[in-house]
């Protein structure tokens, strides 16, 4: 499903770039580009504020779309498929499979060559299909470094999460034991309050190396 959303985001960045391209907003780029630098900021601002998030509904799509959107306008208004800044879709490929599922990597590619193809027949006709010939064998590339990526990304997550339950147990054990010392300390025979007393080094010793 989050894929899925992913997909139609990067189609309606693709179908808003062509809209924009071949209408009267063309003559507005320019300011077009100053209208996203400040969403982007914003965008970027608020995610610092708050804690980071990762799922679709958060704003990290919004951010991702912008500067999809920017980069593909940049691309066309200094040339379009002959523009010296067409590498920047090879770094954009390998940001998608990091922010986005790695699958949506395909969509991306074939929004790309769609959205080029009619300029890439015109003029130099073999050179073009080359550049977009690249991007189709990168592509399998950034998808595998993406999912690598978030696998360790979803490990970290694990390790952290079990960190975190560790320390949570090594406090309540802790706090157990010291209340048992406290209320019971007169009942308790000196061996048993000695075992309780090695509980609580053995808690304190599991908390310090979670913290490590």
């Amino acid at each position: 499903m989050k894929l899925l959303w992913q997909s139609l985001l990067l189609i309606l960045c693709f179908g808003f770039v062509y809209v924009w391209r071949n209408s009267p907003l063309s003559d507005y780029t320019i300011q077009a580009f100053g209208f996203f630098i400040f969403l982007f900021i914003l965008l970027s601002a608020r995610k610092k504020s708050f804690a980071p998030i990762r799922s679709i509904g958060g704003s990290e799509k919004w951010t991702v779309a912008i500067v999809v959107v920017t980069i593909l306008l940049f691309v066309f208004t200094t040339g379009g498929i002959n523009s010296s800044f067409f590498f920047l879709l090879y770094f954009l490929l390998f940001g998608i499979t990091f922010a986005f599922e790695p699958g949506a990597v395909f969509v991306f590619l074939l929004g790309t060559i769609l959205i080029f193809l009619n300029d890439a027949l015109k003029d130099d006709v073999y050179g073009n299909l080359l550049k977009l010939g690249s991007l189709l064998l990168i592509s399998p590339i950034a998808f595998f470094f993406g999912r690598e990526f978030q696998k360790s990304e979803k490990q970290t997550e694990k390790v952290e999460k079990l960190e975190e339950s560790t320390e949570d147990s090594a406090n309540t054990i802790a706090s157990d034991v010291e209340e048992i010392i406290e209320k019971d300390k007169k009942a308790l025979r000196p061996e048993d309050v000695e075992k309780l007393n090695d509980i609580l080094e053995e808690t304190e010793t599991l908390r310090e190396k979670t913290k490590e």
